[in-house]
């Protein structure tokens, strides 16, 4: 079967492309402009760029890195979609954290393509949502399930601020005596409090709670 190809309404969309790796941005833009004969109306490397960009092009459809030199492709979503309230968004990231899809279906964006996928779907995600669809790739959407499925197994171990931020700060590397002395307590306290999350998530190790603490959101992944 034939591949598939944007409808001769969607053939003169207005793309602009957001992606730091001069290759893989190449790549994409080959792929827009000679392969699905879209209208490549900028390629940019940073957020501040890419805004700049959008705004002058008014695209309709900006393809966004999740993590850029300046800050993250969410960034540039928050910064100009308010103002560009017909410009379709999709975003490709490297970074296979479930928190970042619920993230992305949060801010509205239309699509999302892990960099583990084929320029198959890559090619399918621009194709669907220049029509006017949505599109998560399968993994994308498989990490969506996960991170419902830890949410509902989570209910019952809610931490509290404190707690967070204690585990914020042990998964990012802090040491006992640095997490007290930041939070102004006592290394007993962080103790305690540490091993009251410890009780709560049912992680006794601290590689277990590293994971928990990526896989939730708390710290990125290293």
């Amino acid at each position: 079967m034939a591949a598939s190809t944007p409808s001769s309404s969607a053939s003169s969309a207005r793309i602009v492309l957001v992606e730091d790796h001069t290759l893989v941005r190449q790549l994409m833009a080959a792929m827009v402009r000679d392969d699905l004969r879209l209208d490549l109306v900028a390629d940019c490397r940073t957020v501040s760029d890419g805004a700049v960009a959008c705004l002058r092009e008014k695209p309709d459809l900006v393809v966004v890195d999740w993590m850029l030199p300046d800050g993250r492709g969410f960034d540039l979503v928050r910064m100009v979609g308010p103002e560009l309230p017909r410009t379709r968004w999709l975003c490709v990231s490297g970074n296979e954290q479930e928190h970042l899809v619920r993230e992305a279906i949060s801010l509205g964006v239309h699509g999302f393509v892990l960099k583990r996928s084929d320029l198959a779907t890559l090619r399918q995600a621009v194709i669907e949502v220049v029509r006017g669809n949505t599109f998560y790739c399968p993994d994308s959407s498989r990490l969506l399930v996960e991170s419902l499925r830890s949410e509902a197994n989570a209910v019952a171990g809610n931490l509290t601020d404190r707690e967070r931020e204690v585990l914020r700060s042990f998964a990012r590397g802090e040491n006992i005596k640095v997490i007290a002395a930041r939070l102004r307590v006592s290394t007993k306290t962080v103790h305690n409090v540490l091993a009251r999350v410890r009780d709560k998530l049912g992680e006794y190790e601290p590689a277990g709670l590293v994971r928990y603490a990526i896989k939730h959101g708390y710290v990125e992944e290293p």
